[in-house]
């Protein structure tokens, strides 16, 4: 990551958003220290931007592969935190990065869902997020994008209590990565904002 091109890159999109959409943040959005997983839900290409300019640290996105099949979009991205994964596939230099990125204390951005979905199911989350945190030890910041991007609407992110790992230290392996995903679900969607 180039942390002057992040910056600037954010602060300019900063402007632009609080412009197109009136951005409202709920919660604390500077929680936790050392190394932190962000975890949203995802509908949205807007997304990704929203988490960055809503957060006050760079975000380290893991993206889809495919996005950097455009040499142009694929440096910008890539200046700015972002690396690729290959959701088909068990991509392990990916999740090597990404361990590697949460063991030097910067912040991990992941989509939970592993892709956009338009519908709230426990179903739609992907284990890997859980993986990582419980190998890492890396707490977790769920966030709950609220919008439907609709222009001048507003655009409610929601930034609920950190999911400390310590709290899992005594489960059974074999049970942790779904019971951490259970726990991430519940914290994402879970809100009497949305009752």
């Amino acid at each position: 990551m180039n942390k002057i091109f992040y910056w600037i890159v954010r602060n300019i999109l900063y402007i632009v958003f609080h412009i197109v959409y009136r951005i409202e943040i709920i919660g604390d959005n500077d929680q936790g220290t050392g190394a932190i997983m962000i975890c949203s839900n995802h509908t949205s290409d807007l997304d990704p931007i929203i988490l960055a300019i809503a957060y006050k640290k760079p975000i380290h996105f893991m993206a889809k592969k495919e996005l950097f099949k455009n040499p142009v979009f694929g440096w910008l991205i890539e200046k700015a935190g972002a690396f690729p994964v290959d959701r088909g596939n068990v991509d392990l230099k990916s999740v090597k990065h990404a361990m590697g990125l949460l063991k030097s204390e910067r912040v991990l951005g992941i989509f939970p869902e592993g892709t956009r979905v338009k519908t709230v199911d426990i179903a739609n989350m992907k284990e890997g997020v859980s993986l990582i945190a419980a190998k890492s030890g890396a707490d977790i910041q769920p966030v709950l994008i609220e919008t439907n991007y609709k222009l001048f609407k507003k655009v409610r992110v929601h930034f609920r209590p950190i999911i400390k790992m310590e709290q899992f230290n005594d489960i059974p392996k074999k049970e942790k990565g779904k019971i951490i995903t259970n726990n991430l679900f519940a914290s994402i969607y879970n809100s009497k904002e949305l009752e």
